[in-house]
């Protein structure tokens, strides 16, 4: 019984033990340079203009202090997926202006409310806005057919 005891006081010790020093990435063999951009763990405050980039089709900004997104991401003609999880975003209203963006992770920005009418995003397909202040299914959401996937924290009852 006491070994019982050791393991579980142990496992959460190892499930929480990996430090942002030990992620890496490994980028392939360089034929998607310029595609995916990953910008997280950069302590940034705005997305800096040098991730502006006509071919780039995934966007990471995951874990920085983003408080707003630039207007230029609507000007972006291949952007798919945008990751922008654990910052400090309130309005992603630009999102709206992203016609081709298939895949939206805005989980862990606490202080989001709403959400834009995705109805200019006809090939939306995924959005996770777990741990934000979204915590029912949207109305407009709702009347989307091509939303396959939302995640929402539901209220707590």
């Amino acid at each position: 019984m006491k070994k019982l005891l050791i393991l579980i006081v142990f496992i959460p010790v190892l499930a929480f033990s990996q430090t942002r020093d030990s992620v890496e990435v490994y980028e392939g063999n360089g034929t998607f340079e310029h595609r995916i951009i990953d910008l997280s763990y950069r302590n940034l405050t705005d997305v800096p203009a040098r991730a502006v980039n006509n071919e780039m089709e995934v966007l990471i900004l995951d874990n920085n202090n983003i408080t707003v997104l630039p207007d230029w991401l609507a000007n972006l003609p291949r952007l798919r997926s945008l990751s922008v999880r654990n910052n400090n975003l309130k309005d992603v209203n630009i999102l709206m202006y992203c016609p081709n963006l298939e895949e939206l992770y805005l989980s862990g920005n606490k202080n989001l409310a709403d959400l834009p009418s995705f109805s200019r995003n006809p090939k939306l397909r995924v959005v996770d806005v777990t741990d934000t202040k979204i915590n029912d299914l949207p109305v407009r959401i709702r009347g989307m057919e091509n939303i396959g996937y939302f995640k929402y924290s539901a209220k707590k009852k």
